[in-house]
C-alpha cells in the first residue's frame, strides 16, 4: 500500500473517503465537485484500488494540484476493502463517503455537518439518475431527530435512505470506539450491513430534506449484480438484533410495538428469488421459511407481502422463481405495494 499527501492538515474536521477502481471516465466529474465543496474544511481521501486504467494517474493529478486531497494506493480488493483503507488514514472529526461514478452538490457536506449537532449520524437525501436518464427524488421530507430505534428503521427504510453511506454523515469516535469496518466478504448491501452495526453503536440521527448528493444508478443493475442471500441474511439480522435489545426495562422493541419494514421484505424476498432459480425446493425452503417470519414480522398492511405470509411454501417458491424471470427494472416499482 502507497500513501501519497501534497501537504498535512493536522486535523480537517471530514475525512471524505473515495474508493476508486477504473473510474477514469467519471472521476474527474467526482474529484471536481468535491473540491468545490462550500465546506472546505476537508481531506479527500482517494484511494485507488489496483485500477488498470488512467485512474491512478488522474488521482495524482489532483494530488499535486491541491493539498487537500491524500491518495492511497493498493492492490485490487474490492471497495469494503478500499474503504477500509480510507478509515484507517482518515484524520478527520467526521466521516463521509462518496463513490467515484458520483458526484456531489456544492452544499452537500455543509448541510451534513450543519444538521449532525450532538447526534452520531447526519442523514440527507439525494437524486438518482436512472440510466435513461430520468431523475427520482429521495428524501426524508423535513429536518428532524430521531432516538429510538423502531422510528429510525421505518424512516430510514421506508424513504430509501438507510442503504447507502454516502448520504450521510458519520462521527470516526463512534467507529473507532465501536472498532467498525466493512464486511469484506461483501459484494453488494455493504453500506446497509456497515450503517446498522453503526446504528448499534449510536442510534441518535439527524435527518436533513436536502437533495445534494447525485446517485447514477449503472446500467443493468437490477441484473447484473448478484443479490446474495447470505450478505443480505446479515442485514435483516443485524435488523432484529437492533429491535431484540432491550430498552432497560425488560421489553425489546419487537414486543413493544409493531414495525413496519415492508422494503426489508421486498429485498430479502429478491435474494430470495434469485436463489431458488438455482436451487431446489428442499435447498430453498427454510430460506422461504424465513422470509415468512419477515414478512409476518414487518408487513405494512392487510395485503402488504400477503402471498409469503399464507401460501404454502411450493406455491411460494414457484412464484419467487417466476417473477425472477421477470424484468428487475420492472418489478423495482412495486416495491412498496408488494404483495
Amino acid at each position: 500500500m502507497e500513501t501519497t499527501a501534497t501537504s498535512a492538515q493536522d486535523r480537517p474536521a471530514v475525512s471524505v473517503i473515495v474508493p476508486v477502481y477504473n473510474a477514469e471516465k467519471t472521476l474527474r466529474r467526482c474529484l471536481d465537485s468535491l473540491l468545490a465543496q462550500r465546506f472546505s474544511d476537508l481531506e479527500l481521501l482517494v484511494v485507488d484500488d489496483g485500477s488498470t486504467d488512467s485512474s491512478a494517474a488522474i488521482c495524482k493529478e489532483y494530488a499535486s494540484a491541491d493539498p487537500r486531497v491524500r491518495l492511497c494506493r493498493k492492490e485490487n480488493g474490492g471497495v469494503s476493502s478500499a474503504r477500509n483503507l480510507g478509515l484507517k488514514e482518515a484524520r478527520g472529526e467526521f466521516i463521509a463517503f462518496c463513490d467515484s461514478d458520483d458526484c456531489a452538490g456544492a452544499d452537500w457536506l455543509s448541510s451534513l455537518y450543519d444538521a449532525i449537532g450532538d447526534s452520531g449520524m447526519a442523514v440527507g437525501g439525494y437524486v438518482r439518475t436512472e440510466p435513461s436518464g430520468a431523475e427520482v427524488i429521495e428524501s426524508a421530507g423535513k429536518s428532524c431527530t430521531m432516538v429510538h430505534i423502531p422510528e429510525i428503521l421505518e424512516k430510514l427504510l421506508g424513504a430509501r435512505l438507510l442503504q447507502f453511506v454516502w448520504n450521510k454523515l458519520f462521527r470516526k469516535s463512534v467507529i473507532d470506539r465501536a472498532g467498525l469496518s466493512f464486511d469484506e466478504s461483501f459484494r453488494i448491501f455493504e453500506d446497509e450491513y456497515f450503517v446498522l452495526n453503526y446504528l448499534s453503536a449510536d442510534h441518535t440521527v439527524s435527518c436533513v430534506p436536502q437533495c445534494h448528493y447525485r446517485y447514477f444508478l449503472p446500467e443493468g443493475f437490477y441484473s447484473k449484480y448478484d443479490f446474495g442471500l447470505d450478505a443480505f441474511r446479515k442485514v435483516t439480522e443485524a435488523v432484529e438484533y437492533l429491535l431484540g435489545r432491550d430498552d432497560g426495562k425488560g421489553r425489546s422493541a419487537v414486543r413493544r410495538e409493531k414495525v413496519r419494514l415492508p422494503a426489508l421484505v421486498y429485498w430479502y424476498k429478491i435474494a430470495l428469488g434469485r436463489y431458488a432459480c438455482s436451487h431446489t425446493f428442499a435447498q430453498s425452503r427454510v430460506h422461504i421459511r424465513y422470509a415468512r417470519h419477515l414478512a409476518r414480522r414487518f408487513h405494512d398492511g392487510a395485503i402488504n407481502h400477503l402471498s409469503v405470509r399464507v401460501l404454502p411454501e411450493r406455491c411460494i417458491y414457484m412464484i419467487l422463481k417466476r417473477k425472477q424471470n421477470a424484468s428487475m427494472d420492472g418489478d423495482r416499482g412495486q416495491e412498496p405495494g408488494e404483495r
